[in-house]
């Protein structure tokens, strides 16, 4: 049951990963389109402009979860590399804790503007506003996860943990 659940697990984020860098990809060729279209041919697309902002968002989104699962995210370490252990995991634990806070928050906001825009449209594809906000709903609520986690590791006394194939993808 746990490997199976383990191998769930490894080929979510695995899946995450692909989602994140085709994001990345396809923003960079229909960028590509809009500046050759633009500016060798003379003609505008229009859905450009959208389409890149779309799959901009959810990079940032989604892509802002896989750095807090690899620990990439910038840290400023300078007063808690003066405290005593015990300290840095009380202010670790309180650090996680007010960012659990703001996600929910985050999270009550996006759901908010998931119904405010569920009928606004992109004005070049039919796409509603209210995916983008979906993202950030979705990238909230896995953050919390992992925080949640971290959480417990640290009250287990656990505060140096790796989670299991943790390491960022190519960093070997």
């Amino acid at each position: 049951m746990t490997t199976t659940f383990s191998c769930l697990v490894a080929y979510f984020w695995r899946l995450l990963t692909l989602v994140v860098v085709t994001a990345f990809g396809l923003m960079l060729m229909v960028m590509a389109i809009q500046v050759i279209s633009r500016y060798s041919l003379g003609i505008a697309v229009p859905w450009t402009d959208e389409v890149s902002r779309y799959l901009f968002l959810s990079e940032i989104f989604l892509g802002s979860v896989l750095a807090l699962r690899y620990q990439e995210h910038i840290r400023i370490t300078v007063v808690t590399d003066l405290l005593s252990p015990s300290l840095r995991r009380i202010a670790a634990l309180l650090a996680d804790l007010i960012c659990i806070a703001v996600l929910v928050m985050m999270m009550g906001g996006a759901f908010n503007m998931m119904e405010r825009t569920a009928g606004v449209f992109a004005s070049t594809f039919n796409m509603s506003f209210s995916y983008l906000y979906l993202m950030q709903l979705i990238a909230a609520g896995l953050m919390i996860l992992l925080l949640v986690e971290d959480i417990i590791n640290r009250l287990r006394g656990l505060e140096d943990h790796n989670r299991p194939d943790t390491q960022p993808p190519g960093s070997n």
